[in-house]
C-alpha cells in the first residue's frame, strides 16, 4: 500500500463520518423540536427551569 492510497481511504473514512454525523445531529433535531415546543407552554407558565422540568418528565414519565 502506498502513502496516497492509505490518505485516500483515510479521507474517504472521515467524509463518510461526517456524513453520518450530520445525518445523526439531524435526525435528533427532528425529534427533539416538535417534543420541546409541545411542552414550552406548560413550563413556561409554571416558570420552571428549562433543565428542571425536563428531568422531571424523564424521570416521572
Amino acid at each position: 500500500m502506498s502513502i496516497a492510497s492509505v490518505t485516500t481511504f483515510l479521507t474517504a473514512s472521515l467524509i463518510l463520518a461526517g456524513i453520518a454525523l450530520a445525518f445523526l445531529v439531524l435526525s435528533v433535531a427532528v425529534v427533539a423540536v416538535p417534543y420541546f415546543v409541545t411542552n414550552h407552554r406548560t413550563r413556561v407558565a409554571r416558570r420552571e427551569p428549562l433543565l428542571g422540568y425536563y428531568r422531571r418528565q424523564i424521570v416521572l414519565g
